[in-house]
């Protein structure tokens, strides 16, 4: 079974975020994607496509944050914004049934990335 586990927060100082990374193995090569931002990598090994990961996902936060299109970029995925009480980003859902199918013979294991950033000013 495929969970959903992501949260987004952001103070005066740091963003940070926590996705969902799905492990898959393709041919030689360990894939590491995440669905809710539709942002993968690969290595030879688990631990390595999980480095190249967190180093894709720091691009992306860091040139998003820098352009001051991080929240546009998540609504163009389906990502949906409660802005009240507090601000919660709420990921995209996802037929759970049709992405264990979709990666049912490559599938590996599932597991969180965390990264935070300090905001540019």
């Amino acid at each position: 079974m495929i969970r959903k586990k992501h949260s987004i927060n952001k103070d005066n100082k740091n963003f940070s975020i926590e996705v969902e990374i799905i492990i898959l193995k393709e041919g030689k090569y360990f894939v590491a994607y995440c669905p809710a931002l539709e942002l993968s990598s690969y290595g030879k090994s688990q631990s390595k496509a999980l480095s190249a990961f967190e180093e894709n996902l720091g691009i992306f936060l860091e040139e998003t944050l820098k352009k001051q299109t991080l929240e546009k970029v998540l609504l163009g995925l389906g990502w949906i914004l409660q802005q009240k009480p507090k601000a919660n980003y709420q990921p995209p859902r996802y037929d759970i049934n049709a992405m264990n199918k979709l990666f049912k013979s490559n599938y590996r294991s599932i597991t969180n990335e965390t990264l935070s950033l300090p905001i540019p000013a």
